[in-house]
Order: C-alpha cells, then structure tokens, then sequence
C-alpha cells in the first residue's frame, strides 16, 4: 500500500511499518524462505535516500543478501528471484537483473510480482513496449492492483501514446473510486500527461481534484503551482 502514498514522508512510514511486520516474521521462523525473500523486498523499496538518507546503500545491500539467503533455504523459491531481479535493478545491474528475472518467468510465470518485476527491469532498459506487456500481465493476475496501471500509463507517455497512457490513469482512478481508496497519483498523472500535451486547463482541473483527497499535500500544490506556471498563470502558480 506504500505505492498508494502521494508522498515521501507517507510511503516511509508505511515501507518503515512493512519493515517491523516482516522482522517480526523473520525472528518466529528464521529459516523461512519466504519471510527471508518479502524482508528483501521490502528492503529494497526502503531504501531510497528519500526515506532513508544515507542508511539506503546499506539497506539495499542487505536486501540482496536477504535474497540469496531465501534462496539458500529454498532453491525453488521464484518470489526471491523476482525480487532479487528488482533489487539488481536499483542497483544499476541491469543486465544480470534481465537474466535473473528470465530465470524467474521460466520457473513460474503465474506470480504477479514475476511480471511486476519484468516490468521493471524492461522500463529500466528503455524497453517500454516490452515492459507494458509484462505491467498488462501483472494486472491480469491482480487487477484490483492499480500502481500497475500507473505504470502502464507512464510507459505509454514514454512513448508518446497520451491517450494509452490516459486510459490506463483513468482506470486506476476508476478501480479506487469502486474500492474506496482515495489515492490522489491516478489524478496526477492525468495532470501531468494532460500538462506534457500542452493542455494545462484539463491538467489543472485534475491536479485541483485531488485537493479534495488531501488538502494539506505539498506535493499537490507544487504540481498545481507547475501547471500554472506552464500555462503563464503566474497569478495563481504564486500561492500556490
């Protein structure tokens, strides 16, 4: 749920929350393999120097290590490959993160997070055709799950393929309305996709929706005050 967070300081007491819940399970079954591998995932989303500071180096480093332990307990285990292919992957080894999360595709392709992570590693590569492939995949194992929508949408606007990448925001924004999740970064991806086509009317108005969810976000005001800016509506990027 971290990646449903619209800020910094939220996703790092989420990801610091994770992290507590998964050193409980580690410490009651410490030769669990699966526990092993989610403390390696979690790891690696904790360690951003946006959360962390400088601890993030270290962070990721253990993860990797909490990774081949898991695997060491059990050589079948594709969750901790998977993961270890996301972890190669912040850390720049990008190639040996393509045939590691390969591996993990043979060994089990019905895991979500094997296609999530695919996903990852093809962005990374600039494979963003590719990679969209493996997000629509994902999405059709979990398809409540809707930062894979995002990331779908945001591979789309690499591309230049606005209205692909607009579609896929608006369904994000779609599922969390059914859900009941205000989450505010469907909307601003809107904003910021509507923004790139150089309409910041409509990206304004989308940027101004999400206030609703949050008035006191920062971050919002800031991508308000952008769109304002663009548009040369120097009157009200000032306040906000």
């Amino acid at each position: 749920s971290s990646a449903l967070m619209s800020t910094d300081a939220q996703r790092a007491q989420r990801l610091a929350e994770a992290l507590e819940s998964i050193d409980q399970a580690v410490l009651v079954g410490p030769d669990d393999s699966i526990a092993h591998a989610v403390r390696s995932f979690v790891l690696d989303w904790y360690a951003s120097p946006n959360y962390v500071g400088e601890q993030w180096e270290s962070l990721l480093t253990e993860a990797g290590q909490e990774a081949i332990r898991a695997r060491q307990l059990d050589n079948k285990n594709t969750l901790a490959l998977a993961y270890y292919a996301e972890i190669l992957v912040d850390q720049q080894q990008l190639i040996q993160a393509e045939q590691t999360i390969a591996l993990a595709l043979e060994q089990d392709p019905s895991l979500m997070d094997v296609h999530r992570v695919r996903g990852y590693v093809l962005e990374s590569l600039g494979d963003y055709g590719e990679a969209i492939r493996s997000y629509q995949q994902a999405v059709q194992i979990t398809p409540n799950l809707t930062f894979l929508y995002i990331r779908i949408g945001v591979n789309y606007r690499e591309l230049k393929q606005y209205d692909m990448a607009l579609d896929y925001f608006d369904r994000a924004a779609t599922i969390n309305a059914q859900i009941g999740v205000n989450d505010p970064l469907p909307y601003l991806a809107i904003g910021k996709t509507y923004s790139q086509m150089g309409e910041f009317f409509i990206a304004a108005r989308n940027v101004e929706k999400v206030l609703q969810f949050d008035p006191s976000n920062p971050d919002i005001y800031g991508s308000l005050g952008v769109i304002y800016y663009k548009s040369r509506n120097y009157e009200g990027a000032i306040p906000a």
